[in-house]
């Protein structure tokens, strides 16, 4: 048996107000509009990042100087590719995920975006500059800035 669906409920009145007659049956209800004079809470696009500080590959006296410090906590450099890369564990998925987030949201900051990979409590993540087609200082310092959140969250 084919039963007509009941129509939407209207949105609740402020508190105090007149409460509004249902709609007719096969109306619709009227959506509900913004005040004219109410603003979008969205934050204006970002302009261009400036191309005037493009990205660098490292020379090997820069790779030699500031990759020693990232080795030691556990970053690898990947074969075959002119990357970094780190796993990290967490207690579980809520924490792995406040990390992304603390990450990325350092990342749009930065306009620098990590490659990663995330199953549960686990997140793979590999640094590496496409402007450049390699590690850049940009690398370098989203892994120390990764490192650092990480830290805070064991």
């Amino acid at each position: 048996m084919i039963t007509a669906a009941a129509p939407p409920r209207p949105l609740s009145p402020p508190r105090g107000g007149p409460s509004p007659a249902p709609p007719a049956r096969g109306r619709r209800a009227p959506r509900a509009t913004l005040p004219a004079a109410a603003t979008c809470c969205c934050p204006p696009a970002r302009a261009a990042p400036d191309m005037a500080g493009k990205a660098h590959r490292l020379s090997a006296e820069e790779r030699d100087q500031l990759l020693p410090n990232l080795r030691a906590v556990g970053w690898n450099e990947l074969e075959g590719r002119d990357a970094i890369f780190k796993q990290f564990h967490f207690k579980d998925f809520n924490r792995a995920f406040g990390f992304m987030t603390r990450v990325a949201l350092q990342a749009e900051k930065l306009d620098h975006h990590p490659e990663w990979f995330n199953v549960y409590n686990k997140v793979h993540i590999t640094l590496s500059t496409h402007e450049c087609a390699g590690l850049s200082e940009r690398d370098i310092n989203l892994a120390s800035f990764i490192e650092q959140v990480a830290v805070s969250m064991t």
